[in-house]
């Protein structure tokens, strides 16, 4: 959709807490009336822009700006230069992030272009996105899928969004993956001898904790592994101790013990973990990014999440055990805990269409491949329109 209208005005934002709820409130703008939109907690977003408050930005370049037309705000962009992710990838990169706009090419030219100037005039030579501003922040554009309730960390936009990306230059980096199934009441009983031969062979054995106060002193360890997991993913920036400190500060206040499972060896290693919650996607509807709603989710027993549907979050194995069946150990336990709470659908989160590894766990159950999700990038060079 074209609009014929005033010229677009893209203004740049200070770093002041005013400026961020301006940011931040265009997205509740929106999608006020989308019934898929997912509100976050505006609390979190304003600290994940924060340098203070998200140690995920040390080192990074960060930069807000708005589109305006006749003084009302039609877009947002975040940009944000990683210089410890680009020195790991050994790359030239910026990325862009947070990108929402109206239905209009002349928004997003305007949004994208000020993005691929600013990253132009500091010597990147590459601009990648929708990317999360830090590890396991929102990422990527829904191309596929838009009819389906998203999972509390999975992103979501209108369908226009993917076309007008591209009419700006760029092309397809990669994209990610989300499959729904009915949770079996049982699975097939190969993953019961894989994980009992596993178990023995490798002499593993599963522990499970009562209460996340039990589980906090973990946290370090269990982000440690997930570090050394995922150091060849694409987009995964190894977490530093001080974001490590906030994620456990952040994910351990409501993670559910029940479903995390986690592996060890002999000397109590923790060499595997699985993750997942009931989804809590209705309830952040019901708050729509206000903690003071919270009253109001009670009222509809929504503080303990769905009670149908669990969201995986996330399998992470020691490299050094990758291939040795660790997945199957997981699932199984974690197949018991969802069967015994009753819980009769499943959802993943984005997995990367080419992490075979993970992709394969689901080629024995009867599963819909239900939502797609893109990552864009382009090439710098003298002719940064988009054109």
């Amino acid at each position: 959709m074209h609009h014929q209208g005033s010229k677009i005005a893209i203004k740049a934002l200070t770093d002041s807490k005013r400026d961020r709820r301006r940011f931040i409130q265009f997205q509740f703008d929106l999608y006020k009336e989308d019934p898929l939109w997912i509100p976050p907690l505006i609390r979190d977003e304003l600290n994940s822009l924060d340098s203070q408050t998200n140690p995920g930005l040390e080192g990074c370049e960060l930069r807000l700006w708005l589109a305006m037309r006749d003084g009302v705000t039609v877009g947002r962009i975040a940009g944000v230069i990683n210089h410890r992710d680009n020195e790991i990838r050994d790359i030239k990169a910026a990325r862009f992030c947070l990108l929402d706009f109206i239905d209009d090419v002349e928004v997003a030219q305007g949004l994208l272009n000020t993005v691929d100037s600013w990253a132009a005039e500091h010597g990147m030579k590459l601009v990648e996105g929708p990317l999360g501003l830090t590890t396991f922040e929102r990422s990527a554009v829904l191309i596929a899928g838009f009819d389906r309730l998203p999972t509390v960390v999975s992103s979501y936009n209108s369908p226009y969004y993917a076309r007008h990306i591209e009419a700006c230059g760029f092309a397809k980096e990669i994209d990610y993956l989300e499959h729904r199934f009915q949770l079996p009441s049982e699975l097939d009983p190969k993953y019961h001898k894989v994980a009992q031969y596993v178990l023995k062979k490798k002499g593993l054995h599963i522990i499970e904790k009562e209460s996340r106060r039990e589980l906090r002193p973990l946290g370090r360890e269990i982000f440690q592994l997930i570090n050394a997991a995922y150091s060849d993913l694409f987009e995964f920036t190894p977490m530093s101790d001080r974001e490590i400190d906030i994620l456990i500060k952040k994910f351990f206040s409501f993670i559910d013990p029940r479903f995390v499972k986690l592996v060890v060896d002999e000397h109590e290693t923790i060499v595997a973990v699985g993750v997942a919650m009931p989804s809590y996607s209705e309830l952040l509807q019901t708050l729509q990014g206000k903690l003071w709603r919270l009253p109001i989710a009670v009222l509809r027993n929504q503080l303990k999440g769905s009670s149908d549907t669990l969201d995986l979050y996330l399998v992470a194995v020691a490299p050094e055990l990758r291939n040795a069946g660790l997945n199957a150990i997981v699932m199984q336990s974690m197949h018991q805990t969802a069967v015994a709470a009753g819980l009769k659908w499943v959802e993943t989160n984005g997995e990367l269409e080419t992490n075979t590894r993970v992709l394969s766990m689901w080629k024995d159950i009867d599963h819909e491949t239900h939502k797609r999700r893109r990552i864009f990038s382009k090439t710098l060079g003298p002719n940064r329109s988009g054109k």
